[in-house]
């Protein structure tokens, strides 16, 4: 068993879910009724017919009573468990995906850049999906196969809009094809999920091999497109490193005296929302040795010096590096946490955490386009005899990457959870303050750090709006 695999922890779960494209109770902003997903516009596709598969066969022949037959024996042969029926039917199973990605991402040590890009790629591939897979549904409407067969135990909510296109195995196919375009060291234990989703779906009763196939191709075309964008987002360049020479440039410091900085060349990838990487570019930081410049440097050594026990938690609860979930990745939790708790439906938390993933990741360019623009250094680099509190990141200061991320979160959850704004509001402005408290970043970071990912935030925030993506 490979270590993936090993690691994946499986909870004893309810079979309490809410039904896979219904849209159940919630007070998720914009809830639609079941067939709204295909109207939503794609990140991917052109429109949301644009990969139909052909239709199934006509209920009663003989490929569809073999179908039936096929799920009354995986049913009597018992090779699924309830609890792994109850792994991937009784949440979202966007959110498990996610969570596979995470594990991956701590165990490979992905940095933050990569990690929000891998996070858009997985979630919009999943959200499209969903919205090809809806709208097969209402092109061929079909009984749930228990309706059609009494021998058939149904142990997983079934699909009422249709049967037909399995859901689930649209969306763990196109969650295959792009983490393992992402991590193809590690094709194997994603294929060996995928295949997992299959047996749950017929084991459950909701599905025949015809639904599945159904998806599965669905999945697979979309998963094409994901893996196409992958490959052409300017992401495998060459850094092309001509740094400035001015006093405070920034440099390199200990233990990366001899490196590159990190993902140089990150602010020209290709954008989801914004026009380009420098379409938030702020303005300069506070100029070298200024006044300005010197209060907040006086600031950063008084406050380092003088942490209370509440910053020190702040520093380390936010800190999120090598070998956790990341900037990106903590702010992906805190989503998935907001979606089990309302018992968000498998569509709409697709839609959450596709336009949360595109905000990461385009702020994680606007950022990088920001820092090796100005090239400005860290305090580390700058102040004489200064030892930051966690670990100084190997690349440039201005602006802060864990303020424009938690921005931009923040805006486009509080956007879908409005409830919660508020409160998400107040998480960003703690995450950015953590980068003064671990004595890494400078106020001027932290502060506009946060109004690029706000801005980044709001374009999400008003895709999902749009008339054609928001009922």
């Amino acid at each position: 068993m490979t270590a993936l695999l090993a690691t994946r922890r499986i909870g004893a779960i309810a079979l309490v879910a809410s039904l896979v494209m219904v849209i159940g109770a919630t007070v998720l902003a914009g809830s639609a009724r079941a067939e709204a997903p295909a109207s939503w516009r794609p990140f991917l596709m052109p429109s949301a017919g644009a990969v139909r598969p052909e239709p199934p066969p006509a209920t009663g022949t003989d490929h569809d009573r073999r179908d039936l037959d096929e799920i009354v024996a995986a049913q009597a042969g018992g090779r699924t468990s309830a609890e792994r029926i109850a792994y991937w039917t009784a949440t979202p199973s966007v959110t498990r995906w996610n969570e596979i990605l995470l594990g991956v991402v701590r165990l490979d040590k992905t940095n933050p850049v990569r990690t929000s890009r891998a996070i858009a790629l997985l979630n919009t591939a999943m959200y499209d999906a969903i919205i090809a897979a809806c709208d097969a549904k209402i092109a061929y409407r079909r009984g749930n196969p228990a309706e059609r067969d009494s021998r058939i135990r149904v142990l997983a909510p079934v699909d009422d809009l249709s049967a037909f296109a399995s859901v689930d195995v649209a969306v763990a196919e196109a969650a295959r094809a792009v983490l393992t375009q992402i991590y193809p060291g590690r094709g194997d234990e994603f294929e060996a999920f995928a295949d997992e989703v299959t047996g749950v779906r017929l084991a459950a009763g909701t599905s025949t091999r015809t639904d599945i196939e159904a998806g599965a191709a669905i999945g697979r075309a979309v998963g094409a497109l994901a893996v196409e964008r992958a490959t052409t987002d300017g992401s495998s360049a060459i850094p092309r490193l001509n740094p400035p020479v001015f006093d405070g440039v920034w440099k390199a410091a200990r233990p990366f005296q001899n490196d590159i900085p990190l993902e140089p060349m990150a602010g020209t990838w290709k954008p989801w929302l914004m026009a380009s990487g420098d379409q938030f570019r702020p303005g300069p930081p506070p100029v070298f040795r200024s006044a300005q410049w010197q209060a907040e440097a006086d600031e950063v050594v008084r406050v380092n010096a003088n942490l209370t026990d509440d910053q020190v938690r702040i520093a380390r609860f936010w800190a999120d590096g090598p070998g956790t979930d990341t900037p990106p990745g903590h702010w992906l939790r805190i989503a998935i946490e907001m979606i089990r708790r309302d018992g968000v439906s498998l569509a709409d938390a697709a839609r959450v955490l596709a336009h949360v993933g595109t905000a990461q990741a385009d702020s994680f360019i606007a950022c990088w386009d920001s820092k090796f623009h100005y090239w400005t250094a860290r305090p580390i680099g700058v102040i004489g005899n200064f030892a930051s509190t966690v670990v100084t990141p190997n690349f440039p200061a201005y602006v802060s990457g864990h303020s424009t991320v938690s921005g931009a979160s923040s805006v486009v959850l509080g956007q879908f959870f409005p409830g919660d704004a508020g409160r998400l509001g107040a998480m960003a402005e703690e995450a950015a303050m953590s980068r003064l408290y671990g004595g890494i970043h400078w106020r001027s970071d932290n502060e506009v750090g946060l109004v690029v990912g706000r801005q980044v935030g709001e374009l999400a925030a008003e895709r999902a709006r749009s008339a054609d993506a928001w009922h």
